[in-house]
C-alpha cells in the first residue's frame, strides 16, 4: 500500500516554487534571499546526478542532509544505482514529498546499454547569461554570469553586475571546484560558502529569520561549496579530506582573514562534528532513526559567550510530523532565545515560537498556520491556500501584527489563472490584491498580472513575490495607495537559446501624499553550450 501511495505522489513533477519551499524550510518565497533562490535556480539549470556524485558534491548542493548522503551512498554501494524516484523514496531518510521536490534539482543518471551508474559523464556543460534592467528615471543596470560543469567532477562560476542604485560594477565573483573520489573530497578556489552544523559558529550567506514552517527548525549544514552569488563574502581556499568515516574540512578566507576547521565523524545513524574559527568553536550532533531524529549544537564564542540549541522531529505515522527546537543565546548575542514547535500534515502545517532576549528581557511570540489542499474537478486542478501569520511583542507601541493571505490558483491544460489577497492588521489596516493569467507552452510562456494595494504605514508593508527570469529575484514591498501591472515572457525557441522579458509599472494615483510612479524593463538572455 505504501509503495502505491509513493507512486501516486511521484506521478508528476512539482513546480519549482513549491520544491524550493520544501527544501529550504521557508513557508513562502518572500522569506528567502536573492542568493538562496539563485542557488536553487542554478541547480535546476544544472541538476546533480544522484547516481554519480560523490559525498562532498552531494553535501555541497544543500539538497541532502548528511544522514541522507550517507544513506544514499550506502544504498549505491550495496544495490547499485537508484533506478527510479519511487525507489529513492524508499531509501532510509527519504520520503515521497521530499523526493518529489528533489526532482526539480537532481536526476538519476542511468547510461543506456550499460550497467547503471558505471560510466562517469564528463561532458563539459556551459552557460552564459546576460541581463539588463532599465528605469527611465534612473541609471540602467546590467549583469553577466558564466557557469561551467565537467560532469560531477568540476565546476566553475564567474559573475559580475551593477544595480539600479549603484551603476559601478562590484568585485566579480570567481569560484572553481574539483570533486574527488578518494581522500580529497573537494577543492574550492576563489569565492565559496561555508555552512556547518546549525550555524552557531560558521554559516555564510542566507539564514531563515524565523520558524514559520517545520523544516525551518533544523538547518542543513552543507560544508564548503562553490558559489556564483553576486554577494559572496568568503574568498580563499577550501578543501574536504575523507578518511573512512571521518571528514576533515579546512579553509582560509582572505576576506576577514578567517580560518575555518571542521572535523566530522559519521556512523550509520549518528553524525557528530567539531567546528572552529578564529572567533568561536562548537560541538554538533545528529541522530536519525526510523520515525524520529535528534539534533543539537553547543558553541562558545570569545566575545558572545555560550549559545546552544537542541531539537527533535517525530513521525508518528506516514505523512504526519511533529518537531520542536529549544535555543539559548547569551546577552551579547542579541538574538531571541526560546522554544519553537510545530506540526505538519500533507495539506496543513502550524508552528508556534516563543522567544525572549536575554540582554533586554524583550519578549516575542510568533505563529504561522497554513492550509494548502490540492483539488481537482473535471480536468481542472485547483490550488487554494490560506496562510495566517501572527506576531506579538508586548513591549512595542503596536504589539500585535496579523497577516492573512488567501491564494487561489486553477490550471486547465496550458492555461493558468490565479489570484492572491493579503490583509494586514498592525498600525492600521492594510491590504493587497492581485490577479494573474498565464499560458504555458513548451517553447514559450506568458504571465500577465495586475493588482491594487492600500498600505498607509511603512510598518504594515506587504512583500509580494514577482515572477522574474532565472537568476533574478524580485520581492518588492507594497506601500502607499495605488496599482501595479506586470508582463512576464519566457521564450526558448531552441535548446541552446533562452530569452526572458519582464515589464512592470507601479503607480500611486490615490496616495495620501504625492508620489511618483515607476516603470521598469528587464531583459535576460542565456546561451547554453
Amino acid at each position: 500500500m505504501r509503495r502505491l501511495l509513493l507512486l501516486l505522489a511521484l506521478s508528476g513533477p512539482t513546480g519549482f516554487q513549491q520544491a524550493l519551499l520544501t527544501l529550504t524550510g521557508a513557508s513562502c518565497v518572500e522569506e528567502l534571499s536573492e542568493d538562496e533562490v539563485q542557488h536553487y535556480q542554478s541547480l535546476a539549470a544544472h541538476p546533480v546526478d544522484l547516481n554519480l556524485a560523490g559525498r562532498s558534491r552531494l553535501l555541497s548542493t544543500g539538497l541532502l542532509t548528511p544522514f541522507q548522503v550517507a544513506s544514499l551512498l550506502d544504498y549505491r554501494t550495496r544495490t547499485g544505482a537508484v533506478l527510479s524516484w519511487a525507489e529513492l523514496a524508499l531509501v532510509d531518510g527519504f520520503n515521497a514529498r521530499f523526493v518529489e521536490a528533489l526532482r526539480e534539482f537532481a536526476f538519476l543518471g542511468v547510461p543506456e546499454g550499460e550497467a547503471p551508474g558505471k560510466r562517469e559523464d564528463r561532458r563539459l556543460r556551459q552557460s552564459l547569461t546576460l541581463r539588463g534592467a532599465l528605469r527611465p528615471s534612473e541609471a540602467a543596470a546590467w549583469g553577466a554570469k558564466y557557469e561551467a560543469a565537467l560532469g560531477e567532477r568540476a565546476a566553475f562560476f564567474a559573475s559580475v553586475r551593477t544595480t539600479l542604485s549603484d551603476p559601478k560594477p562590484g568585485f566579480p565573483t570567481l569560484s572553481a571546484a574539483y570533486y574527488g573520489r578518494g581522500v580529497l573530497g573537494q577543492l574550492v578556489v576563489g569565492h565559496f560558502n561555508a555552512r556547518f552544523g546549525q550555524g552557531l559558529v560558521q554559516w555564510s550567506g542566507f539564514q531563515l529569520s524565523g520558524y514559520s514552517s517545520l523544516g525551518a527548525l533544523r538547518k542543513n549544514g552543507t560544508g564548503f561549496s562553490p558559489t556564483g552569488s553576486y554577494g559572496a563574502d568568503l574568498l580563499g581556499l577550501a578543501a574536504d579530506w575523507h578518511f573512512g568515516p571521518w571528514r576533515l574540512s579546512t579553509a582560509y578566507s582572505w576576506t576577514g582573514q578567517r580560518p575555518i576547521l571542521n572535523l566530522e565523524r559519521s556512523w550509520r545513524t549518528v553524525t557528530a562534528g567539531l567546528t572552529a574559527t578564529d572567533e568561536a568553536a562548537s560541538l554538533e550532533a545528529r541522530v536519525s532513526l526510523p520515525g524520529w531524529s535528534l539534533f543539537g549544537e553547543v558553541a562558545y564564542a570569545w566575545r558572545r559567550g555560550v549559545s546552544a540549541l537542541a531539537g527533535a522531529y517525530l513521525v508518528p505515522s506516514y505523512g504526519h510530523r511533529w518537531g520542536c527546537l529549544l535555543r539559548w543565546y547569551g546577552p551579547a548575542d542579541k538574538r531571541y532565545s526560546g522554544l519553537a514547535a510545530g506540526y505538519e500534515a500533507p495539506s496543513f502545517s502550524a508552528t508556534l515560537d516563543a522567544g525572549w532576549r536575554t540582554d533586554t528581557g524583550a519578549q516575542q511570540y510568533k505563529s504561522v498556520v497554513q492550509w494548502q489542499p490540492a483539488l481537482a474537478w473535471r480536468g481542472i486542478g485547483f490550488r487554494p491556500a490560506l496562510r495566517l501569520a501572527g506576531r506579538f511583542r508586548p513591549d512595542e507601541t503596536v504589539p500585535l501584527r496579523l497577516e492573512l493571505r488567501a491564494t487561489l490558483g486553477a490550471e486547465y491544460g496550458p492555461w493558468l489563472l490565479g489570484g492572491r489577497y493579503d490583509l494586514v492588521r498592525g498600525c492600521g489596516w492594510a491590504w493587497h490584491w492581485y490577479a494573474e493569467a498565464a499560458r504555458r507552452q513548451p517553447e514559450w510562456s506568458a504571465y500577465l498580472r495586475g493588482g491594487l494595494f492600500k498600505v498607509d504605514d511603512w510598518d504594515d508593508r506587504i512583500y509580494v513575490y514577482e515572477r522574474d527570469a532565472p537568476g533574478s529575484f524580485s520581492v518588492p514591498a507594497r506601500y502607499g495607495r495605488g496599482w501595479s501591472a506586470s508582463l512576464y515572457l519566457a521564450w526558448q525557441p531552441v535548446r541552446r537559446h533562452s530569452l526572458w522579458l519582464r515589464l512592470e509599472t507601479v503607480q500611486y494615483p490615490w496616495n495620501l501624499t504625492p508620489r511618483d510612479g515607476r516603470f521598469e524593463c528587464r531583459l535576460q538572455y542565456r546561451f547554453k553550450m
